[in-house]
């Protein structure tokens, strides 16, 4: 158990006391028509409203944790989920017919708004964290393909200036940096980007359903402050 955070018996992370209080940076926002839409603001150093208030921590610094706090695990809003694919995605005819036999994620843009200029560190990555069930041994772990770098993949700190937005439509790829000036291709796209998400690799029985953000730094930031915005589509029958 970490102060303030634990795992109860069905494996379910709880905050209690004074971490309940923590202020909340991410959320599903309503976006009109198919399109769905997560944004999360990410600390790049600890994060406070007023004096008084209580401090969102910063990115896991170099390396992700599982077994100790959520900030060690580099999640910074326990209250947005990202749904996980159910089954591996159709991209195959069965008899000439395209079956959805699951609904399926297709993450169609990822967005990062700078708005206090990062500066101190290397980079950043975000990518899915999920829990693994085993009272009393739970733990975070990273979600599978492509661990930790799903929605972002490494972006530099020069990427992130303020009045500056970045876009990635594609895996893995270069996207475009937009600011006041002059406009760039940038790297940094998440390896999820762009494509139907896959299938879920963990370990875990059942397959999860959903996972955290998290963001991992590289180098020790100094100062900044980003918006991540994720637009996705689920598309065929969905049941719940």
């Amino acid at each position: 158990m970490v102060a303030g955070f634990w795992y109860n018996q069905d494996g379910l992370p709880i905050q209690y006391g004074t971490q309940k209080a923590i202020p909340e940076v991410g959320g599903d926002y309503l976006v009109y028509g198919e399109t769905r839409e997560i944004e999360q603001l990410i600390p790049l150093v600890p994060y406070q409203l007023t004096a008084a208030g209580l401090q969102v921590p910063g990115p896991a610094q170099t390396t992700f944790s599982g077994t100790g706090s959520t900030a060690a695990a580099g999640i910074q809003s326990l209250t947005t989920l990202f749904p996980l694919q159910a089954t591996a995605p159709v991209t195959t005819t069965t008899g000439g017919v395209l079956l959805l036999s699951n609904p399926q994620l297709f993450i169609e843009q990822v967005d990062i708004e700078t708005l206090v200029t990062a500066a101190g560190g290397t980079s950043i990555a975000v990518g899915l964290v999920t829990t693994s069930p085993g009272s009393p041994s739970s733990s975070f772990v990273q979600v599978t393909p492509n661990a930790g770098t799903q929605i972002v993949k490494n972006v530099v700190t020069a990427t992130m200036s303020a009045g500056t937005r970045a876009t990635w439509t594609s895996p893995g790829a270069t996207g475009f940096l937009w600011n006041n000036t002059a406009n760039a291709t940038v790297a940094g796209g998440g390896d999820w980007v762009g494509i139907n998400m896959p299938l879920v690799t963990n370990a875990i029985t059942p397959l999860p359903a959903s996972a955290w953000l998290s963001t991992v730094a590289t180098g020790t930031f100094t100062n900044g402050l980003v918006k991540l915005r994720i637009r996705y589509t689920m598309y065929g029958t969905i049941s719940q």
